[in-house]
């Protein structure tokens, strides 16, 4: 399963998708990664017969059967049976399997419960009585199952993505009750803030505090102008608008100094999630919060729980701080994570008075928070 020894540089490459194309130019080898999964490839290679020790087939397990789903459901002369989905396999390979002869209790866990689930969503979320003794399913069931079942799996590769880039102790979890929707196309998790193109990085830190014990010495903080942001517990002690200055790498202190609090990371775990009324993705905390504590930093390129600060450790560009959201209150475990757009310390308030001119109408973004004291929108 090689790629052709040689293609010209710009030609489309065609064949195997997810392969790493290569082709040789007059600098040397050149190498195009594909978007498509490990299980895509791993299909191809079994329909096609191929081995591929690099994708995991091996001649041992080229013929090797393992459940990844269930699709549909029938009975036959009084023997049920279930479509199954072979992992690494194309769907022309799946094939009706005997109950008894099925070991996945938890697959078909699932089935059952994702059938139910539609059936309940029947008639305007009336439930339907369900029939012990159906004979096959309905074929709009058996496509919700199958969407599930691939819902559920692409949230678990995501997850997974996820904690493998993740530079922190808490755990990411992913979570959609809500619809069918899969993880997000232009959703990219970063763990440092990335400069648009064109922006150079300026007033980088060459130097750190000789402290020994911080912050009873001259600390980074001081020598900024300002005081340490942080108390003995670990909790914020600064008011909202003022910078935080953290230890750097060139600091004498090391990784268990009071003064390095957000370049950690988070120390909660945290649950990205669907939400049910047209916001998209949300994040919520698998823990409780204390006050004053140290949540996430937004890496980007209403009732809010979480306040923005700025943030300079190895860099003291003011255009470029790294963005620290703390807690304002105690939030509890399974509580949405949310901060104000235009909270004080963190981005200008424009009143409604100044906002619109009589020749020029702004274009307002509808906030859908839900909390009480919302203005209703985000600018």
């Amino acid at each position: 399963m090689q790629p052709p020894a040689r293609w010209r540089a710009g030609e489309e490459v065609r064949g195997w998708p997810g392969v790493l194309a290569s082709w040789v130019s007059g600098d040397g080898a050149w190498y195009v990664p594909c978007l498509a999964s490990l299980e895509t490839i791993q299909e191809l290679c079994r329909k096609e017969n191929l081995t591929c020790k690099s994708l995991g087939i091996t001649n041992r397990n080229l013929k090797s059967y393992e459940v990844e789903y269930l699709c549909d459901y029938k009975v036959e002369e009084g023997t049920e049976y279930f479509l199954v989905k072979w992992k690494g396999w194309p769907e022309s390979s799946n094939t009706w399997v005997a109950l008894k002869n099925l070991k996945c209790p938890l697959l078909l866990q699932y089935f059952h419960s994702d059938k139910n689930e539609y059936l309940s969503q029947l008639k305007r979320g009336k439930a339907v009585i369900l029939k012990n003794h159906m004979k096959a399913l309905n074929p709009v069931v058996a496509q919700y199952i199958v969407k599930k079942a691939k819902q559920r799996i692409a949230l678990q590769r995501w997850k997974e993505e996820l904690n493998r880039k993740k530079n922190h102790k808490g755990m990411i979890l992913v979570e959609n009750t809500v619809d069918l929707e899969g993880p997000p196309l232009d959703f990219y998790y970063i763990n440092e803030y990335k400069p648009a193109p064109g922006i150079n990085v300026m007033n980088g830190i060459t130097t750190g505090c000789e402290c020994s014990d911080c912050p009873a010495e001259k600390c980074c903080p001081e020598e900024a102008g300002f005081f340490l942001a942080y108390n003995k517990q670990k909790q914020l002690k600064i008011q909202p608008g003022l910078p935080i200055y953290e230890c750097n790498s060139y600091c004498r202190c090391g990784p268990e100094c009071p003064n390095r609090i957000v370049q950690k990371g988070t120390p909660y775990s945290l649950c990205i999630f669907r939400t049910n009324n047209g916001r998209g993705w949300g994040v919520k905390t698998l823990q409780k919060i204390k006050t004053k504590r140290f949540v996430m930093e937004y890496v980007g390129e209403c009732d809010p729980n979480l306040q923005v600060f700025n943030v300079f450790i190895d860099n003291l560009d003011l255009r470029l701080p790294r963005i620290a959201l703390f807690s304002t209150r105690t939030i509890k475990a399974g509580e949405e994570l949310t901060f104000d757009y235009q909270m004080k310390g963190s981005l200008d308030v424009t009143s409604d008075s100044d906002a619109v001119s009589p020749t020029r109408k702004r274009i307002r973004t509808v906030c859908k928070c839900g909390a009480v004291c919302c203005r209703g929108y985000l600018n």
